[in-house]
């Protein structure tokens, strides 16, 4: 009885039309007014451990890929990634600077600072990141797996928030010839080991 006070004398057809053009009102309202911005992040296909001037510093490379599926503007303020070892050893790792690869791809340089970084709607951004530990009690690169997880603040300054990312959770195993890589290494170089197994995080 609603729906013939609703649509009136409309024959079906024209009813059909009708609910079709408000769907379509609605979804183009949601997807111009409402919908927030969606980032996902796709890591690469390897780490890449440092070597750093000072043992007891710990600093890795990633390179990464920001899809934003929405129709909305997303900027990323802030990436942490933490980082989960053998025995269950933990250290949390936060962006410190943007690296460009040198001439002959063999070794790589600062870029610049960490600043946010917007994606355009329905578009994607390749970041190449370095990350710094800020504090690593017990933790080192040692003979094992260690899974990595991704947090990421879209449209967020305050930290205190909730991380609202689509993120990644991937892997890596570090062989005795790695570690062994590591140990041998220049200053300031790196290792490059690749990414075993990675999943998507629902949020």
């Amino acid at each position: 009885m609603c729906l013939a006070q609703f649509f009136g004398n409309l024959s079906p057809f024209q009813i059909i039309v009708s609910a079709v053009a408000l769907l379509t009102g609605a979804y183009t309202f949601y997807k111009s007014f409402l919908e927030r911005a969606k980032i996902s992040m796709y890591p690469g296909d390897a780490v890449r451990i440092v070597k750093p001037a000072n043992q007891n510093d710990l600093y890795f490379h990633l390179m990464c890929n920001l899809v934003n599926g929405s129709t909305k503007v997303g900027t990323v303020h802030r990436l942490e990634v933490e980082v989960t070892g053998p025995q269950k050893t933990f250290c949390a790792f936060t962006w410190y600077q943007f690296y460009k690869y040198q001439e002959g791809a063999q070794s790589v340089g600062k870029d610049s600072d960490i600043y946010p970084v917007s994606v355009p709607k329905m578009d994607s951004k390749l970041l190449l990141v370095a990350f710094h530990a800020d504090s690593k009690p017990g933790f080192e690169w040692r003979e094992g797996e260690y899974e990595f997880k991704v947090l990421g603040w879209v449209n967020k300054e305050d930290r205190q928030e909730v991380s609202n990312l689509k993120s990644s959770v991937f892997r890596i195993q570090i062989t005795p010839g790695k570690l062994k890589e590591l140990s041998s290494a220049a200053v300031n170089s790196f290792v490059t080991v690749p990414v075993v197994e990675w999943e998507r995080q629902h949020r």
